[in-house]
């Protein structure tokens, strides 16, 4: 792997283990300032995480080249996302039920940092896809089981829409 494109994975890691903490934190100041503080956290999601307010440029007007580690990881998470996808609708997606979905996905946003080869360009794009991931993966382990979920489907739905992945559909 050329040395840029190490740093480039080890500096991604290192944001997202920050991005996750700083979540996380956020999460628990808005528990501890009540119902109050939870709405305003939520609206604070909603504006700054909301469908369209994923930046993501393309390459010249085309898709990124990925590389089978990032396919592999987003197919995985898509499975998991479509397979819960009614019961989150339907708001009977129980809490354990929700935390598992977020260790699923979380093992593979693991499984793409700890194997990350892409060049710069295509990382520091994939990036911000996998930051929103992140931002869902908090939510659903808060119990916020619509925010979690609609975060992580608009990242992935982002992601069809900016990378190169065969048989990709977009969630509805």
């Amino acid at each position: 792997m050329p040395a840029a494109a190490r740093t480039t994975c080890q500096i991604q890691e290192i944001t997202m283990r920050t991005v996750k903490s700083f979540t996380t934190v956020a999460v628990a100041l808005a528990l501890a300032l009540g119902s109050a503080g939870i709405a305003a956290a939520q609206s604070h999601d909603h504006d700054s995480h909301g469908a369209g307010a994923i930046e993501i440029t393309l390459n010249d007007g085309a898709k990124w080249q990925g590389d089978q580690n990032m396919i592999t990881g987003m197919t995985a998470i898509h499975g998991t996302m479509a397979a819960n996808l009614d019961a989150i609708h339907n708001g009977t997606l129980p809490a354990d039920a929700a935390n598992g979905v977020a260790a699923d996905v979380q093992k593979q946003v693991d499984f793409m940092v700890e194997n990350c080869v892409l060049e710069p360009e295509v990382d520091e794009q994939f990036h911000i896809v996998l930051g929103e991931v992140m931002t869902g993966i908090s939510a659903l382990e808060a119990g916020e089981v619509e925010t979690g979920a609609v975060t992580i489907v608009q990242a992935l739905n982002a992601y069809g829409e900016h990378f190169e992945h065969p048989g990709w559909q977009m969630i509805d």
